[in-house]
């Protein structure tokens, strides 16, 4: 098959997937990206501390930090980095903690279970449905143990956001040293 066919294939089969279209399943995966708070703006009041200390200035100034010269530009770079991992460590403990709440799929099983139970707790459900029911509830009990969670999609997307800001910290580093090599490379030139 010619390229142009295959494009024309491949184009053909994107306009089928474009997502949800009901406004209810918009809405849900409009939230995809909150449940973690991981990948979320950095919070200003923390960036402005990480700045205080970067640059060893308690008494920074608004003012000081729309300066536009490249110690600035380096520290606030830095100082970003360093609230997103802050951030993405504490999710990731959260997480291993069991302290973040249950991904989706999980809470889907613990309310699952719930619907099976009810009847099961009636005096006059046959024994047959109640075994079944109890053989039911210990698969989906298997299914929610931290040990299948840990290890699972959120947690390794969790490490992943670790690793990824840890890489965007020693990046932001590395330029801010650089830049003081540099600056201090040019006092020795001058004088």
């Amino acid at each position: 098959m010619r390229s142009d066919g295959i494009s024309t294939r491949n184009w053909a089969n994107a306009q089928k997937s474009t997502g949800p279209r009901t406004p209810l399943g918009q809405a849900v995966v409009a939230q995809n990206a909150r449940r973690h708070g991981v990948t979320a703006k950095p919070d200003p009041t923390s960036v402005a501390l990480w700045m205080r200390i970067i640059l060893d200035k308690p008494n920074l100034a608004p003012g000081d930090l729309l300066r536009n010269d490249g110690q600035t530009s380096s520290a606030l770079a830095l100082a970003e980095a360093e609230v997103k991992l802050c951030a993405a460590r504490a999710a990731l403990e959260r997480f291993e903690r069991a302290d973040a709440p249950p991904s989706g799929a999980v809470h889907a099983m613990r309310v699952q279970a719930e619907y099976i139970a009810r009847p099961l707790m009636k005096k006059d459900t046959p024994a047959t449905l109640q075994r079944f029911g109890l053989s039911l509830l210990r698969r989906i009990a298997k299914d929610i143990t931290p040990k299948t969670v840990h290890g699972g999609k959120r947690h390794k997307l969790l490490q992943r956001y670790v690793r990824e800001a840890h890489g965007h910290r020693k990046r932001a580093f590395q330029a801010w040293l650089q830049y003081h090599c540099h600056r201090e490379v040019t006092k020795v030139k001058v004088a």
